[in-house]
């Protein structure tokens, strides 16, 4: 229990320092280099949280498009974001969205990893799942099997 009330903890942390302005502008700034490295044409917020993140990334670089039904079409490369991954459930959501629009490769990065047990790319039904921020110590004996997808 007390691993689960440290990662709530964590996450709550993350969040907060996403309204400081320089931190805002330093995780737009690398999630803006993986979607380059990528070549995302499209971008979804996997949470509400993600949302401020997104909004950052759509109106710093204006080649993004939010993704819509209009635009899925056409991205064959769309990048969901989260700032925080625990299970996968909100990356896999956004990802069985994007693929219901027809998007074809769905890359998905997220800033924080939460728990040491967390989900994979296949877990979450992505292509590629990047984690940009510090893992926390991996767990040997535990296996990831969210049956997310």
């Amino acid at each position: 229990m007390s691993d689960l009330l440290d990662a709530v903890d964590t996450a709550h942390g993350n969040i907060e320092r996403l309204a400081d302005p320089g931190a805002l502008r330093d995780a737009t700034e690398q999630v803006m280099a993986v979607a380059r490295q990528h070549g995302t044409q499209a971008i979804l917020a996997a949470s509400p949280v993600a949302e401020r993140l997104v909004g950052a990334l759509l109106s710093s670089y204006s080649e993004l498009v939010s993704l819509s039904s209009q635009t899925a079409l056409a991205s064959q490369n769309v990048l969901i974001v989260d700032v925080n991954l625990a299970s996968g459930t909100t990356v896999a959501q956004a990802a069985r969205h994007a693929r219901s629009l027809g998007v074809r490769r769905v890359h998905a990065v997220v800033l924080h990893q939460l728990t040491s047990v967390a989900a994979q790319a296949a877990d979450c039904g992505v292509d590629v799942l990047d984690v940009l921020g510090e893992r926390p110590p991996a767990c040997p004996s535990s296996t990831t099997d969210s049956g997310l997808w």
